[in-house]
């Protein structure tokens, strides 16, 4: 037991003696982490599985601070996956983001270079917020009612639509819409469409609250087994905003 003197230091100081504690974790059952969401003002890592400290909510406020629109995963491809496990087709970033006028701008990016084998890049857009369960197997989190397409030639031309799922319209962007980043060929990993907020009309959200989920695909018929990656791994990300 401490002496009267030590009792009395403490006091004194305001100092106290640091007690065990525990804490309780819930099993993973062998998932992991694989997918970080960071708010606004972070800096961003191309793959982390280590999660952020969670999101404080000013007082008085009832919202979170505005959503940066980007998110970050380890490299992994989907289970179900049965086409070539080519880098390019890896995603580990991706974002949404609506600009002031009202446009769109979605990025994605992928482990490996684009090398311009036939590749489709596929952004999910859930305008609803209450849409049932999605289509692919174990990921029924990621859901939407309209895709943002981009198509890339041998010759490293892209070409883009939106579909839009609510309506069954499909409207080819025009050329500049996407394209590939990178200063050459070897070093480009990521591929960016801009969209009219008109091509994306709300089916129950507000746009600034629209989510989002990127995949690539093998350029094989549009299944489950054509399907790559995620990013989110398996769900969806509010876009971000400005």
């Amino acid at each position: 037991m401490p002496s009267n003197q030590e009792r009395t230091h403490r006091k004194a100081t305001g100092i106290r003696k640091r007690r065990a504690g525990s804490f309780a974790v819930e099993p993973l059952e062998g998932r992991s982490l694989l997918t970080v969401v960071y708010p606004a003002g972070t800096l961003y890592p191309i793959a982390t599985s280590q999660a952020p400290a969670p999101v404080a909510v000013v007082p008085g406020h009832t919202q979170p601070p505005r959503a940066s629109g980007i998110v970050t995963k380890s490299p992994h491809f989907y289970q179900d996956y049965t086409g070539p496990r080519s880098q390019e087709l890896d995603a580990t970033r991706a974002s949404g983001e609506l600009s002031s006028n009202g446009t769109f701008t979605f990025t994605g990016t992928n482990r490996g270079r684009i090398t311009g084998s036939p590749v489709v890049y596929v952004w999910g857009i859930d305008r609803s917020g209450n849409l049932p369960a999605g289509p692919f197997v174990d990921r029924p989190n990621i859901r939407f009612d309209a895709v943002v397409v981009v198509t890339l030639a041998s010759s490293l031309t892209p070409s883009a639509k939106v579909v839009d799922i609510a309506d069954g319209a499909t409207t080819d962007l025009p050329a500049g819409s996407s394209s590939i980043h990178g200063k050459t060929v070897s070093v480009t990993k990521t591929v960016s469409v801009t969209v009219p907020g008109g091509l994306l009309p709300s089916t129950g959200l507000a746009p600034s609250r629209y989510r989002f989920n990127y995949w690539p695909e093998d350029g094989g018929p549009a299944t489950s087994s054509s399907v790559a990656s995620f990013a989110p791994e398996s769900t969806t990300s509010r876009v971000g905003s400005h």
